[in-house]
Order: structure tokens, then C-alpha cells, then sequence
């Protein structure tokens, strides 16, 4: 039998008995696990309206406004003090005897305590601030670190100063010198004992990764809950470490124009519409960090001070909207005291909270020109959809499939901004929007399970080889089993960096041509797997990523693809540049063909992904590939075991908690995002057999989890063996025609 389709059984077996899981990649962090943030936090933030000037009093009339508006009871209850509230002298900051940041007593006179009691007390939570490294004067007076026989010398690194944004003059800190961490230790300890239940650290990059670690552990040991946020325009090539250290991170800088009337830009406007467009490609960027524990934080929340806060109200609710669509912090940044009547409506909108309270980042699917369109699938099946006209100066049209979103018939849609009930719409959806105008609807598909059933798509799709194993007319296979998308192999290079078919036949106008015809004729559609195991690969033979997404790119405009399959195997999969090289163009094809479905298939341990699978995930993840199903192929394992559906959803268990932890997805998300390609009947290792009674277990697995795809290899095999017919034409079992297949027509996603 050739084999086409996954690891060597020799590889497979060496695997298993090396019991997984393997080392050799490095592993992504998991979000944070203090406790904190399971949802994004919500509440005010002293710097857009208060900047550099707050006081106790001004602090204590927001708390009061907070409450009396009525949006505690919707979920605001954050209120964090920001930069300024420090005492300063002409070398920095002024410091306590252990060199601590002192508090300036004239705008503080009662002091941090009294202050974070009396928010307290009005039932809020009281957030602060910090930036990295030790203040000059620590280190001139050379200040004793509490509890330890060290100073503020022994730690300090002199040679270089910290970014600071008000006192300025501070030094990094040497973490490999005794008395470092034990400095922050006493810090965070002090902030406990007055009560902080927020605090962000500023001033954060790369290159402040120790400082990071030192606040988490330092936080964690004061036995006080409390989130910690970092801040800003952190980079994203450290996305896994900031997941893993914090409960969120600002992606960007300040969302404020800084330009006011008032002293260093202040006062109103607070913001404007080009700071606020600006979050949305750094949004869809970050999307897969976000997740339980921690948050792609994109700054404060320019609502509640009506126009005058820089926005039209259209321009607000887009605002509002692409923050929850993004599971993002909802920290307010207005004067509350001053709250609109207008503002407060869209602020108390509970169905807008519960769209970021969801907890899941949702992905940009539509991005042309003015026109954008977001997605999310919560946990009940239900989709959110945002269509966005980001234009300031005509209307547009923004459309969209109901396809592109997740589901294929007709969808009950609801209006999330006015409650309205706006009925069943069927395949497709679209609204005129004014300049800055979004629309968010909350959309739950309703096509009856049984017409759903009868005819499955891209979720099942079917592997076809037409290129020997004498291949079955795919409409007769449409007529005997109610399929209606194939997967059809391979597409593979020429000997440069040009898709063929088989690597030989043409791209277009040959007989595949004509069977993808035939195919959608008759109501289908096609997947094209670029891949397998045998040939050439496009991967090697495309010498960069923008070469392989051109070669993608032909493939996906020679026939109007919705969706396309990556099979890498060996060699491709045993080359790591390989590997980013497919990721990265990718990234590409999707950028330049909204709503297409990126599938990208390997082959697996009974564990899951061994390391080299798990490395292409976590590369994946790490690139900002939305990669849409991560799809393993469960065979050849070695030891001629016939029990292939336990080992089936064992190896899918292990694919599904690689994908959850390198993305940051919840489990349903993370079902959504993972699929399996079996192979019925005989598979290449002698004595292991995938039966019918198998491909039931695995499609229960895959109703229960509402897995993303549910397919084998492939319909040539789905049928018994003749005289002289051979492993690539039929099962090796004993069967009647289909079987196989009829089983999983069965699963609707």
C-alpha cells in the first residue's frame, strides 16, 4: 500500500512507547494562574480625564459616581488610580526609609490606605500603579531593603535608567543580585496592606521581562487577590509571556489624542477617531492571546462625556462595540460626575457587556477598505457578528455569508445595540452604515438537524484522490451518501514553486477541473489539500513565504476556494523553516481573502501532537495565525490494536489541550478550532484496522464537542476489496460501499 497520509508507522511506534509528551519544543505559556480576570475586568481609570492632577477628592467623586449612576450594578467596579499620585524632588522620585515611592500627601492628605477603604466601602475594588526598576534616590541614599540585610546599591544597575513617565530617574534592577526580589517583595507587600486589588505596572517592554516575573511572584506571596495588569504597547513577539505573567496587556499606546486645551494636551477632546481605528488591526493581531486569566487590554473606554469626549455617538458605539467584540477591559477613562444621559444608555446596554463578558476574542473575517466584520461562536452555538463602516465621510454597504461566519442555511437574528428582534435571514446578511456606524448582531443558526444532516459540508468533505485507485464519480458519491464538499488531493509543485495537480496535471482545464464542475453542479463545493506524503512540496520548493502564499494563491483563485487544507508531511514537516514558511504565507492568503478556512493537517500520537506538531501550533499561535481547524490524522500507530476510536479521542484530547493552551482558548473554542482525518478500514500498519463500529465512536466524540472537522482517507478506499484491487482502492474490510462514509454524514458540526 503507498503511503500518502501520515507518520511512518515506525516513527508512530517509537512515539507511543517513548510515552508522550515529548520535550525538544519549547512549550507556550498558559495564562496566568492566579486567580484574577477570569472575566475582563471592568470599571474607571483616572488618566484620559483626570491626567496628571488627581487628588482623594477626585478619586472619591468618581468611586461616588460610579455607584450612583447605576453602573456599578452592570458590572463596573474597578477604580484605579493611575500615574501622578507620587512625591517628587529634583533627582525623582522622593522615597520612604526602604526605598519605596513616597505618596504626595498634598493631593493624598488621608493616604493611599484611606482612600482604597473608602472605595471599598461603597462596595468598588481599588486599582494603582507602578512603574519598573528602583528610584535614583533609593540608590543616592542608599535605602535598606525590608526584612533583609541589603540596599538599594546592591541591587541597583546604575548604567541604565527605566522608562518613566512623571518622576523620571529610575534605575533597572540586577535580578541576579540578592535583595532584588525581595525589594519588590516589600513593594507589593506594602500595596496589600493598603488594600490594592489593581495594579498596573507602565512602562513595560521587552526587555523588562524580569521586572514582569519579580511583581508576579512578588503579588502572589502578599496572599492578596489582585490582577495585574501590564502596560503599554507591549510587543507581541512576547505575547506568551505576558499571558503567562498577567491578567492583561496593553497592545497599543494611549488611546488619548493629547489634544486638549489644557497643560500637556489636556482636557477635552480625550481621544479621537484615528486612535480609535487604530485598535482594530492590533485587536485582530492579538486575538488569540486573549482567554480566562488574561486580556488584550486596548486601552480605556472614550464613553460617557457624550461628543465632547472627541466621537461622534455612532463613533462611540463602534468604540464600545470592537471592545467587547475583542473581550477587552472595559475600564472607562471619562468624567463620570458629567455622565450623558445618551452615554450612560449605550454604557448600561447589558447585552453589549455580556458580548465581552463572554470571555472569547472574536476574529476579523471581513477586512476591505471601510468594511469590516467581525465573528465570535459563544459556548451556547450562537455566533456574534459586528459589521463596522470605519469611514468617516460616506455610507457602505458591509455584507457578508452566513458561510464566512461558521454555518451554512438561515440564522435568527437579534439586534444587540436596540434588543430588536429582526427574525430568521436566510445564507446572508448586510447593513448600510453611516460613516463610523456599526451594527452588532447576536445570531443563532436554525437549520433543522435534519437538513443539516442531509447534506454535510466542509466539516465532513470527504477525502477524493482522482488521480489513481480508480476514483468514484464524486456526484454518485453525493447521491449515495447526501455529501456535498469533498477534499480533493493533492496539490503539489511541478518542481518549482507552481501548483499542479499530482504535482504533473494541469492547474486548471484538465479532468480535476472538470470533476469541481461537475461537483458544484449539483449544489457542492471543494476543499483543495495541498500536501500528502509523496512528491514534491510546494513548502520546500517556494523559496520564502510570500512565494508559497503566491502558489496558495493560485490554487484558491483558480477555483474560488472557501477553504483550504495544508497536509504537511515529510519531508516539509521535518523542516522547522518549512513549518514557519507554510505559517507565515498563511497569515497571507488569509489577509488577502477574508473568510477563508485554513485547515492545516498532520499526523499524531495516541496522545495527541508529538513534539514537532506541537511545535507547529505553537509557532502558529506565536505568528498570529487564526488558523481555523488543527487537524490530526489518527492511524498508523503501531502495535496492530483494532480499539482505534478510544485511541482516536485520546489523540484528539491531547490535540485539543496543545491548541487551548498555545491560543488561550476555553474548551469550547478550543473544540471548535480541532479535527480529525481517519483512514477506514486497513491503514498501512499490519494488524490495525479503523471499523465502522470505530467511526460511530468518533462521530459521538464530535457531536459532543461540536468539533471542527470530521473526515477520512478516503472515499476511493470506502468500499470492500475485489480481485486484484489493492490498499488505495478499497478498505480491506468487509463492507458494503460508503459505509464509512455514511457515518459521518451524520455529523452537522
Amino acid at each position: 500500500m503507498n503511503r500518502i497520509r501520515s507518520l511512518t508507522a515506525a516513527v508512530a511506534g517509537l512515539l507511543v512507547a517513548a510515552a508522550v509528551p515529548l520535550m525538544g519544543a519549547a512549550h507556550p505559556a498558559a495564562a496566568s494562574d492566579n486567580g484574577q480576570s477570569v472575566r475582563p475586568a471592568m470599571g474607571w481609570s483616572s488618566w484620559s480625564f483626570v491626567r496628571r492632577w488627581p487628588t482623594e477628592a477626585k478619586i472619591k467623586a468618581q468611586a461616588d459616581a460610579l455607584v450612583s449612576s447605576g453602573l456599578e450594578d452592570h458590572g463596573f467596579v474597578h477604580v484605579n488610580l493611575d500615574d501622578f499620585w507620587q512625591k517628587c524632588d529634583s533627582n525623582g522620585f522622593v522615597v520612604d526609609s526602604y526605598g519605596r515611592w513616597a505618596v504626595d500627601t498634598d493631593k493624598f492628605p488621608g493616604g493611599v490606605k484611606a482612600l482604597a477603604d473608602y472605595v471599598h466601602s461603597k462596595g468598588l475594588k481599588f486599582g494603582f500603579y507602578v512603574t519598573p526598576g528602583i528610584a535614583k534616590n533609593a540608590v543616592t541614599k542608599n535605602t535598606p531593603i525590608e526584612g533583609t540585610p541589603y540596599h538599594a546599591k546592591d541591587i541597583a544597575d546604575t548604567s541604565k535608567t527605566e522608562k518613566n513617565y512623571n518622576c523620571k530617574n529610575m534605575y533597572y534592577i540586577d535580578y541576579g543580585k540578592p535583595g532584588a526580589q525581595e525589594f519588590v517583595n516589600s513593594w507589593a507587600k506594602q500595596f496589600a496592606s493598603w488594600g490594592v486589588d489593581y495594579l498596573k505596572i507602565d512602562g513595560v517592554g521587552s526587555q523588562d521581562v524580569p521586572d514582569v516575573q519579580a511583581w508576579d511572584k512578588a503579588l502572589r506571596a502578599t496572599g492578596r487577590p489582585i490582577t495585574f495588569a501590564l502596560s503599554n504597547n507591549l510587543p507581541i513577539a512576547d505575547a506568551s509571556t505576558w499571558r503567562r505573567l498577567a491578567n492583561s496587556w496593553r497592545t497599543q499606546g494611549d488611546v488619548e489624542c493629547y489634544c486638549g486645551s489644557g497643560a500637556n494636551g489636556s482636557g477635552y477632546p480625550l481621544t479621537d477617531w484615528s486612535h480609535v481605528l487604530a485598535r482594530f488591526n492590533s485587536a485582530a493581531s492579538w486575538q488569540p492571546y486573549a482567554g480566562s486569566g488574561g486580556w488584550n487590554d486596548l486601552d480605556s473606554l472614550e464613553i460617557g462625556n457624550g461628543d465632547q469626549a472627541g466621537l461622534t455617538a455612532d463613533q462611540r458605539r463602534s468604540h464600545f462595540t470592537l471592545w467587547a467584540m475583542a473581550a477587552a477591559p472595559l475600564l472607562l477613562g471619562t468624567d463620570l460626575t458629567h455622565l450623558g444621559s445618551v452615554d450612560k444608555a449605550m454604557l448600561a446596554n447589558d447585552r453589549l457587556i455580556g458580548v465581552d463578558q463572554d470571555g472569547v476574542a472574536a476574529e476579523r473575517i471581513v477586512n476591505g477598505g471601510v468594511r469590516q466584520v467581525w465573528s465570535k461562536k459563544e459556548s451556547d452555538g450562537q455566533y456574534v457578528v459586528a459589521l463596522f463602516n470605519t469611514g468617516t465621510s460616506a455610507s457602505s454597504t458591509v455584507s457578508l455569508n452566513w458561510s464566512q461566519v461558521g454555518f451554512t442555511g438561515s440564522g435568527d437574528v437579534t439586534d444587540l445595540w436596540s434588543g430588536s428582534h429582526k427574525g430568521v435571514i436566510a445564507n446572508s446578511y448586510s447593513a448600510t452604515l453611516r460613516p463610523g456606524e456599526t451594527r452588532l448582531i447576536r445570531v443563532k443558526p436554525v437549520d433543522s438537524p435534519r437538513t443539516a444532516a442531509a447534506s454535510p459540508g466542509f466539516a465532513v468533505a470527504p477525502y477524493e484522490y482522482l488521480g489513481w485507485g480508480a476514483p468514484p464519480s464524486p456526484t454518485s458519491v453525493m447521491s449515495a451518501t447526501g455529501v456535498k464538499w469533498f477534499t480533493l488531493a493533492f496539490m503539489l509543485s511541478d518542481g518549482t514553486c507552481n501548483p499542479k495537480w499530482d504535482g504533473s496535471r494541469p492547474l486548471t482545464g484538465g479532468d480535476d477541473q472538470a470533476k469541481i464542475n461537475a461537483i458544484r453542479s449539483a449544489g457542492g463545493d471543494v476543499v483543495v489539500s495541498v500536501g500528502g506524503w509523496s512528491g514534491a512540496k510546494l513548502g520546500e520548493k517556494c523559496s520564502s513565504a510570500s512565494a508559497l502564499a503566491g502558489a496558495y494563491q493560485k490554487v484558491i483563485d483558480a477555483y474560488r476556494l472557501k477553504a483550504l487544507d495544508i497536509d504537511i508531511e515529510n519531508p516539509e514537516w521535518a523542516s522547522a523553516t518549512v513549518r514557519q514558511r507554510v505559517v507565515d504565507a498563511l497569515k497571507k492568503v488569509k489577509a488577502g481573502n477574508p473568510g477563508l478556512k485554513t485547515v492545516i493537517t498532520f499526523g499524531t500520537t495516541t496522545g495527541g501532537p508529538d513534539s514537532t506538531g506541537v511545535d507547529m501550533i505553537e509557532r502558529a499561535a506565536n505568528s498570529g495565525l487564526a488558523n481555523d481547524v488543527w487537524c490530526v490524522m489518527p492511524f498508523d500507530f503501531g502495535g496492530g490494536t483494532t480499539n482505534m476510536g478510544t485511541l482516536t479521542t485520546q489523540a484528539m484530547e491531547g490535540l485539543k489541550a496543545r491548541v487551548k493552551s498555545a491560543y488561550g482558548y476555553g474548551d469550547a473554542t478550543a473544540y471548535a478550532h480541532i479535527g480529525l482525518s481517519s483512514m477506514n478500514g486497513r491503514t498501512d500498519d499490519s494488524g490495525e484496522r479503523v471499523r465502522v463500529a470505530d467511526f460511530k465512536a468518533m462521530l459521538a466524540y464530535a457531536q459532543q464537542h461540536h468539533i471542527g472537522r470530521l473526515t477520512y482517507w478516503s472515499v476511493n478506499r470506502d468500499r470492500a476489496c475485489g480481485s486484484g484491487s489493492d490498499g488505495d482502492a478499497c478498505s480491506g474490510v468487509s463492507q458494503q460501499p460508503y459505509d464509512y462514509l455514511k457515518v459521518f454524514a451524520q455529523f452537522t458540526g
